[in-house]
């Protein structure tokens, strides 16, 4: 691993000017020019800079030094290394040991946290099952991230059990299994007996199932009826002794037999089907009823705008003038349509980049990340290029100074994903009028339902303004309908994403406005995402714009 020493690297180069530049929490502007002034070389070239001071900003897995402690007035002790998720340059001032992103592999990114991990703590074990994920530097070790993720989640730890479904949703490192990958996404929202959403989900499923049953069984029936006619013609025409007429008799009698077993089979099914819709419309009658007496009286005092949805910030790019590709012309326009909307309707925090090089984007995601709180809501817009590698697993923005032939200045969306994950916000959303990799399923994801009353709506938005989100809408592609380059014409996505929040007057969750995207964009082929962040730490939540008249 890649050590970097305090005394010898900073303390003698940095001096007085270093606590300055740096806050408590992490490296302010000033605090980021002393650190690449250190630690940087003078390139050749000012580009060089721009990527070494970028690169400066990238999340690693950091291994603190251990600390002295003193036991009484003569005893002292070590006490263990701590791991830590932060950049690369905090992690040097504080001493620690990392190695570069693209070095890492299992060996040095459990040495990191496996020994935390095996002491029992959740959120170590959170991040071992994602190194066996990823499969760092070896193939992914599928069996291995769900036996970690299960640890964690055993112990509480709501985004192991998010990962933990989705493992058995997919069948990965596990046998595929639908109904455990559902109680584990229970078990991520804390709220097995009490989130409506989710056993509304399952009520929809199993009436959809035994709807398909019931219709088995009427086509089976259908096919009995038409068996009995013809065998009773044959019984009536059967030739005395006839052997070959008699063998067919029998053989329709055995069919007739052995499909009314299937039939009684299938309507006992029915029967146990029906017993357990029963059961479920019951449970959700009793969850309606078991609103706490305090929630129940303050949703019949309070409206919904009343809820504590936090403080709303976004970070707005719109990369138009490229110097090495084709420039994207509705690029800039839409960013700035998007944050005049998010300012004036909704009360953002904007800060909008236009023509964003690489270290402009990575230095904002890093500003986030100190300036954020957990009662914060952040919207991440990103308009501009984008690519997929050859086997599409990986994804790329590219900054106005990306070159074509390297993804040097390519700023992977891992690498959004790692800042977006640190940031204290609790609700996070990427709209990206471009490529996403590294989703899950829109199945971790708790959609509030349609046709739900306003009593019901409060008590459940407020039960997930609590919860951890971390989500991406992606519009999946360079084109704006899948065939037309997007520089030729706007984007479409953009101003239908526009047009929504505009005409929108109450709360609007995520869910529902991908939903209404979705269906006006039904001409443009496959190509939208939405789901959660992969290698996030999410619960089962939320993002929801709230017009500021309505906070």
């Amino acid at each position: 691993m890649r050590l970097f020493d305090r005394s010898s690297l900073f303390v003698h180069r940095l001096a007085g000017g270093l606590a300055a530049g740096l806050t408590a929490s992490g490296l302010t502007a000033a605090g980021l020019a002393l650190i690449a002034a250190a630690s940087t070389p003078v390139p050749a070239r000012a580009e060089d800079t721009s990527t070494a001071r970028a690169d400066d900003l990238v999340i690693v897995d950091c291994l603190l030094p251990p600390k002295t402690r003193r036991l009484g007035r003569r005893s002292t002790y070590l006490q263990p290394r701590q791991p830590l998720r932060t950049t690369a340059a905090d992690c040097r001032i504080r001493g620690g040991e990392y190695t570069e992103p693209d070095q890492a592999t299992y060996a040095t990114s459990l040495r990191v946290w496996l020994p935390q991990a095996e002491a029992g703590d959740a959120e170590a074990q959170f991040y071992v099952g994602q190194i066996y994920e990823k499969g760092l530097g070896a193939a992914p070790d599928l069996a291995q991230a769900a036996l970690w993720y299960r640890k964690a989640a055993e112990q509480g730890d709501a985004p192991s059990a998010v990962a933990l479904g989705y493992l058995f949703e997919e069948g990965l490192g596990v046998e595929r299994d639908e109904v455990a990958a559902l109680n584990w996404y229970r078990k991520a929202a804390g709220l097995a007996e009490d989130l409506v959403v989710l056993e509304r989900s399952e009520y929809d499923a199993l009436v959809a199932e035994l709807a398909a049953k019931e219709q088995e069984a009427q086509d089976l029936e259908n096919e009995i009826e038409v068996l009995r006619d013809e065998l009773e013609k044959a019984a009536a025409q059967q030739a005395a002794d006839d052997a070959a007429e008699a063998r067919r008799v029998d053989a329709l009698r055995s069919t007739v037999e052995r499909l009314e077993a299937d039939l009684a089979a299938r309507q006992r099914e029915i029967a146990d089907g029906r017993d357990e819709v029963a059961q479920l419309e019951k449970r959700l009658r009793t969850i309606s009823s078991k609103e706490p007496a305090t929630a129940s009286a303050t949703a019949q005092s309070a409206s919904l705008n009343e809820l504590p949805f936090g403080g709303y910030h976004a970070l707005v790019i719109g990369n138009s003038s490229y110097r090495a590709l084709p420039a994207i012309e509705s690029a800039a326009r839409d960013a700035r349509l998007v944050a005049d909307l998010l300012r004036s309707k909704y009360g953002f925090e904007v800060r909008l980049l236009i023509d964003a090089d690489r270290l402009a984007i990575m230095a904002a995601l890093n500003d986030l990340r100190e300036q954020l709180t957990s009662e914060d809501n952040l919207l991440v817009y990103y308009a501009g290029h984008g690519e997929r590698d050859a086997a599409g697993r990986a994804a790329y923005w590219q900054p106005v100074d990306a070159d074509a032939d390297s993804t040097v200045r390519w700023i992977p969306n891992e690498v959004v994903t790692e800042h977006l994950d640190l940031i204290p916000a609790r609700h996070v959303f990427v709209v990206a009028d471009s490529v996403y990799s590294g989703l899950r399923t829109r199945s971790s994801i708790a959609a509030l339902p349609r046709g739900m009353t306003n009593e019901e709506r409060y008590f459940h938005i407020k039960l997930l303004l609590d919860k951890r989100a971390r989500l991406v809408l992606s519009s999946g592609g360079p084109g704006t309908d899948g065939t037309a380059p997007k520089q030729a014409r706007p984007s479409r996505f953009a101003d239908t994403f526009v047009e929504l929040l505009e005409q929108n007057d109450g709360i609007l969750e995520a869910s529902r406005l991908y939903v209404e995207i979705n269906e006006r964009l039904a001409d443009r082929g496959a190509g939208l995402e939405f789901a959660t962040m992969k290698w996030a730490r999410n619960d089962l939540a939320e993002f929801f714009f709230v017009p500021s008249t309505l906070r």
